[in-house]
C-alpha cells in the first residue's frame, strides 16, 4: 500500500514576479510585484473517448490544450504596462497605440502549504491582455478594486515537448528554489530570495 497523503492546505497567494522573453526567448531580469490579491490558473486538457464494438473503446489525450493566468493586483504600474504590453511613456504618460503587441513573459508565484512551506507556480511563456478601469465614488473607508489582468501561455521551447507550467513544492525532498527559478525564468536571470525567507535561495528541505 502507498504512503497515505498529509493532511495539509493551501492558501494565500505572494511574491509575484516576472520576466520578459526576447527573441531567442531568453530572460536578462525579473521584477518582482507586491499587492497580488488573487491569481487564478485555468488549464483545459482534451480528452476524447472513441467508440467501438458497441460501447467505449479508447481515450484519447489532446495534452494542454489552453492554459490561462488570471492575476488581480492592486496595482499595475507604467513599468509593468510597459514590460507587459510595450505602452511608451512619454513624460509620465502611458501612450497607447492601436496596434500595439504585447511582449512575451513568465510569471512566478507562491502559495503557502498550511505544513509551514510553501507550494511554488510558474509558467513559462504567455503574454496578457490589457486591463480594464473599474472605480467608483469613495463613501467612508477606501474600499479599492483591483486591476485583473488575463494572460494565455504556449510552451517554451519545443512546440511538442515544450514546458508550459512549473509547479514546484518545499515539502518535496529534493526541491531547491534557486533550481526551481531557472527553470522558470532560464539560467540568464539572477536569482532573487523569496520574501520573508533567509538571506540565501536554498529551500531545499532539511532532512
Amino acid at each position: 500500500m502507498g504512503t497515505p497523503n498529509a493532511k495539509v492546505a493551501k492558501f494565500g497567494a505572494s511574491n509575484f514576479e516576472y520576466g520578459v522573453l526576447d527573441d531567442k526567448e531568453k530572460i536578462a531580469d525579473t521584477r518582482k510585484v507586491t499587492g497580488l490579491k488573487e491569481v487564478k490558473l485555468t488549464l483545459t486538457n482534451e480528452l476524447k473517448t472513441l467508440a467501438a464494438d458497441d460501447g467505449p473503446y479508447l481515450i484519447l489525450s489532446g495534452g494542454i490544450t489552453e492554459a490561462k493566468e488570471t492575476i488581480n493586483l492592486y496595482d499595475v504600474d507604467s513599468i509593468m504596462k510597459k514590460d507587459l504590453y510595450g505602452v511608451e511613456l512619454k513624460d509620465g504618460t502611458e501612450v497607447y497605440t492601436k496596434n500595439f503587441t504585447p511582449n512575451y513573459v513568465a510569471t512566478l508565484f507562491r502559495t503557502k502549504i498550511s505544513n509551514g512551506k510553501h507550494c511554488w507556480v510558474g509558467l513559462t511563456k504567455g503574454m496578457f491582455a490589457l486591463p480594464g478601469i473599474s472605480t467608483k465614488t469613495q463613501d467612508g473607508a477606501p474600499d479599492p478594486e483591483a486591476d485583473e489582468i488575463e494572460g494565455n501561455f504556449v510552451p517554451r521551447g519545443d512546440a511538442d515537448n515544450g514546458v508550459i507550467l512549473l509547479i514546484g513544492r518545499e515539502d518535496n525532498e529534493d526541491f531547491d528554489f534557486e533550481k526551481f527559478h531557472k527553470m522558470v525564468f532560464g539560467e540568464d536571470a539572477p536569482v532573487t530570495t523569496p520574501t520573508d525567507a533567509p538571506d540565501h535561495t536554498d529551500n531545499k528541505v532539511q532532512q
